[in-house]
């Protein structure tokens, strides 16, 4: 058998693994596509008003009657009726319409960093607090996709992607935007032929061709609070244009030496392509650039202490909480889902307590950033001593 040969047999073989792996979690997990269901307490929480107020706005028909189930007992709300309910009271949270659009990326080009499982768990947790998010898979891996349900290479057209937009033969993004099943945050896809693209804008090599991601995110701005991007980890011509598309940065890192050092290289580069960019007249202005530390592993000493000393030479430039490694991630993962899909009933509750705690506070920080950055809220935010 020829080397040839020999990668098509286990590039078909690695195929026919993944899609069986796909179609098993599909079967077994068919929960997977449908709405994630709340609590009422969950649900009070998160419209922020009590149970009796939102009971009494049900019995007056302003909000609609709860979906029950065959045991005569309420299913419990989706985000959508949270939604619905933050609309009728007044506290659903969002950008005013003078506020800036955040455009905010989860680059690194190492490979390993957690990039994707953070940039889906972010565009998740915005969502779930009320913001109309889009996450764009710019990855032609396609992890961010394929956490939505989707086996990227077998459900999604090559002109369901970006494309050809970046080709030239969209005027804009409107073609690729699917939603998802999590209410108010919609997806991009990606698969595989998105790196064609790579070469053909490496081709034009021109100010035109980096600037084209975002002049299409600006044309479908004003429909969202805050648009994510997940980047390939290589840098290259795609990962160029996330750059200048984006107004903000989270880079994942994970805390070991090695890593640390590929995201300084990063850095060093990100310093050079920006002074570039700028003799080109072309603008680099993020509104924040923090570093989120991933994939941490508390059983290891070297990195505890890594993690320790870190806040006093990176100061401000890091998020205060880490993205911890878990047995509880591993397992959604088996699962085909993220953290926020995954529940007590699916794992130990201390387990998947845990892990949520760690995804939820570091996005906390960064909803927090992106709130800052939108001048409406700055009452809210010092109402709140948050600034």
């Amino acid at each position: 058998m020829s080397t040839l040969d020999t990668l098509r047999d286990l590039e078909r073989r690695m195929t026919d693994l993944t899609r069986a792996i796909h179609e098993k979690n599909l079967k077994e997990e068919p929960g997977k596509l449908e709405p994630k269901r709340y609590s009422m307490k969950e649900a009070a929480a998160l419209i922020g008003r009590s149970y009796n107020a939102i009971r009494q706005k049900e019995l007056e028909g302003n909000l609609p009657e709860p979906e029950m189930g065959s045991n005569g007992r309420r299913l419990g709300y989706t985000l959508a009726d949270i939604n619905r309910a933050r609309e009728e009271f007044g506290t659903r949270m969002g950008r005013a319409p003078t506020d800036p659009g955040i455009t905010l990326a989860f680059p690194n080009f190492k490979g390993g960093s957690a990039k994707s499982t953070t940039s889906v768990h972010a565009a998740q947790f915005l969502a779930e607090a009320g913001l109309r998010t889009l996450l764009i898979d710019v990855d032609p891996q396609a992890s961010a996709t394929s956490s939505f349900g989707y086996s990227p290479d077998d459900d999604i057209p090559d002109e369901g992607t970006l494309l050809p937009y970046l080709e030239g033969e969209r005027e804009s993004l409107d073609y690729c935007i699917r939603r998802t099943y999590w209410d108010g945050l919609d997806l991009i896809p990606a698969n595989l032929m998105l790196f064609n693209v790579e070469y053909r804008m490496a081709a034009e090599a021109s100010s035109v061709a980096l600037q084209r991601l975002r002049v299409g995110i600006e044309s479908i701005q004003d429909r969202y609070d805050v648009v994510l991007l997940d980047p390939p980890p290589a840098l290259g011509m795609i990962s160029l244009s996330v750059m200048h598309a984006a107004n903000a940065l989270v880079i994942p890192t994970p805390a070991s030496y090695y890593d640390l050092n590929s995201t300084r290289a990063f850095l060093t580069m990100l310093v050079e392509i920006a002074e570039s960019l700028q003799n080109y007249d072309v603008p680099v202005d993020y509104r924040f650039i923090r570093l989120l530390i991933t994939r941490l592993d508390e059983n290891s000493e070297s990195q505890s202490k890594l993690v320790e000393i870190l806040p006093d030479i990176l100061g401000t430039h890091m998020l205060r909480h880490t993205i911890r490694r878990t047995a509880a991630l591993d397992r959604a993962g088996v699962h085909g889902r993220t953290i926020y899909e995954m529940t007590s009933e699916n794992m130990p509750r201390k387990t998947w307590v845990r892990a949520l705690n760690h995804f939820n506070r570091a996005n906390a920080e960064i909803l927090h950033l992106i709130r800052r950055s939108w001048p409406s809220h700055a009452e809210a935010l010092r109402a709140a001593a948050e600034i």
